[in-house]
């Protein structure tokens, strides 16, 4: 996740995204293993799949405490978001003390400042744990036709397929899970949260789940940042947009084969899932998920015009903790 960026394709966002995260030497080989997409034509329009509820506010908008809309959602003066959705990071930040020891978080602050303790204690620690990350590609979400669709099957070569990684006690845990972070979780928003929920288990554990809202573009956080600029991305790693438009403008490869290149993605019910003791506060498994429907548009050379969305799904688990 971590290598250096390579070239990229604007074919569709879901190639680009893949050649750039998991270091394809070139869009040109992907050409060589096609021979069915090199011979198609044309491609065929995108299907009507993004709905009023998959949208976000345009970047740059923020939202205002104690401004609010319909369905508890946060905006600036004068805008609207559709339900379900949220703004840009840092704006609606509400107190994050959890509650006495021993006592279950209920609010969405509590249940956050809960979640963040654990992680951020994690990061200080550094238990020994194993990991696993994988990604994929909806079959059923892939609304793309013509020459197109003949990559999204090679795309699927460089995913990771989850072979579990154990990760020594004492080891470096700035990967752990936000990709360059001293913290385990950076978010302190609340009105990003689209739902939150702590409940006690038969073992005694606490497991709490949190839902983040809809965001276009999402930003991930980068080294020496206090914080992402982005909501999802000061819980999960995300895919920035900066990075892959860096490379579709400074990458001459890329620039030889993509032309008028246009995408978004909207990062969508993003969750994370966490088991811990609340004695101790250590982790007991920890589960992220994030689902990014990428929506694009572009002239790429041999193939034409190409146009589509799809949805790429990545999981990060870790589990078999060691304090």
């Amino acid at each position: 996740m971590e290598k250096q960026l390579k070239t990229i394709t604007k074919l569709l966002a879901v190639v680009l995204v893949l050649l750039t995260v998991f270091s394809v030497t070139s869009i040109l080989s992907l050409f060589k293993q096609a021979p069915a997409a090199q011979s198609a034509a044309t491609t065929e329009a995108v299907s009507e799949d993004t709905t009023a509820a998959e949208d976000t506010t345009a970047e740059g908008e923020t939202t205002l405490e104690g401004q609010t809309t319909a369905e508890g959602q946060t905006t600036a003066e004068g805008e609207t978001t559709a339900e379900g959705e949220t703004t840009a990071q840092g704006d609606t930040t509400a107190a994050t003390t959890a509650p006495p020891a021993n006592t279950i978080p209920t609010t969405d602050a509590e249940i956050l400042a809960a979640y963040t303790k654990v992680m951020n204690q994690a990061k200080t620690m550094k238990p020994g744990f194993t990991k696993k990350e994988w990604q994929v590609l909806p079959e059923e979400e892939r609304k793309i036709g013509g020459a197109v669709k003949y990559l999204l099957p090679l795309a699927e070569m460089f995913m990771t397929k989850g072979d579990p990684e154990v990760m020594a006690k004492g080891g470096d845990m700035r990967e752990f899970p936000i990709k360059k972070s001293s913290k385990g979780c950076l978010l302190t928003n609340t009105g990003a949260i689209k739902s939150a929920d702590c409940e006690k288990l038969p073992n005694g554990n606490w497991r709490i789940t949190i839902v983040l809202k809809n965001e276009v573009n999402p930003e991930v956080y980068k080294e020496g940042q206090a914080k992402a600029p982005s909501n999802t991305g000061n819980m999960f790693f995300v895919l920035g947009k900066s990075d892959i438009d860096n490379e579709l403008q400074n990458n001459s490869t890329v620039k030889r084969v993509i032309k008028e290149a246009n995408y978004t993605m909207t990062y969508r019910n993003c969750k994370a899932t966490l088991e811990y003791n609340p004695a101790n506060g250590r982790i007991v498994s920890l589960k992220h998920y994030t689902n990014a429907l990428l929506d694009m548009s572009g002239r790429i050379i041999i193939l034409g015009q190409a146009q589509g969305t799809a949805v790429l799904e990545m999981f990060y688990e870790a589990y078999d903790f060691k304090y």
